[in-house]
């Protein structure tokens, strides 16, 4: 026997989306083309912060990363391939990855070194290495018998 479950929020995850009326999407002019966030984990480790970001199909080079007043900013765009726009009309069927431009921004803590920060990507990922600076590292004090 199959149990369901009522509630009134069913329906509203049964309404179709209002088409972009509130949110960022609608000042694009591609229909396929609108804002989106990736991915990203944030690390602590003893000596660094390590923030992985998910970057499927963006050419490392084209993102900028900048560091201003301890904000780290990653920035980016990401578009469709000449290839799959087609010469008749778009063509696709069903179109889920996400296109446009992103921007994520974070608030860097006081122990972070923003002169040193370091990027790098592999297999999708960026990774952003930012070290800490020598007064935030962690100090082992030996006790005296």
């Amino acid at each position: 026997m199959n149990q369901f479950i009522f509630s009134p929020l069913n329906a509203l995850y049964r309404l179709p989306r209002l088409g972009g009326v509130f949110d960022n999407d609608a000042r694009s002019t591609n229909r396929h083309e609108r804002n989106w966030v990736p991915r990203v984990d944030i690390r602590e480790l003893d000596a660094r912060y390590k923030v992985l970001v998910d970057i499927p199909g963006i050419d490392p080079k084209s993102i900028d990363i900048t560091v201003d007043k301890n904000v780290l900013t990653i920035k980016g765009s990401r578009s469709l391939e000449a290839e799959d726009k087609g010469d008749e009309g778009d063509g696709f069927r069903l179109l889920e990855r996400a296109t446009g431009t992103f921007l994520r921004q974070f608030t860097l803590p006081e122990t972070a070194d923003g002169s040193l920060i370091t990027a790098s990507a592999n297999n999708g990922v960026l990774e952003i290495s930012i070290p800490k600076t020598e007064e935030s590292k962690p100090l082992t004090i030996l006790v005296n018998a």
